[in-house]
């Protein structure tokens, strides 16, 4: 069996994300939409229609629930899926204290959920 070696506990879900991709000295150079398929209080996976460079810098912006979350990350993978399209790994490296609030509030309510279920 494979070791998790995560840091961060991960929850499955779906929020729209707007992302803008930085170049040189953080000047935008592309902007799209995306979802998520999993979020963590250190990152999120995207599935987009096309791969970004590993190393790539991203500014997001992600709707949960009346809110809108805001914060920058690194990607860290980008994976081909059997679907034609993109699954990308990006890691925070900038969020505001009261969004990655609403996103530990998220990750702890899903789970509790999760194992009440279970």
């Amino acid at each position: 069996m494979k070791e998790d070696r995560r840091k961060w506990p991960r929850i499955l879900t779906e929020h729209l994300v707007a992302y803008t991709r930085l170049g040189e000295q953080a000047v935008p150079d592309e902007a799209g939409v995306a979802r998520t398929l999993d979020l963590s209080e250190g990152g999120v996976v995207l599935e987009m229609t096309h791969p970004l460079e590993v190393g790539g810098r991203l500014e997001i912006k992600m709707v949960s629930g009346d809110r809108i979350l805001k914060a920058r990350g690194q990607v860290v993978y980008s994976q081909d899926l059997p679907t034609k399209r993109w699954r990308v790994g990006v890691c925070f490296t900038e969020i505001a204290d009261a969004d990655l609030a609403v996103i530990v509030q998220e990750v702890e309510e899903r789970k509790a959920a999760s194992e009440k279920g279970s």
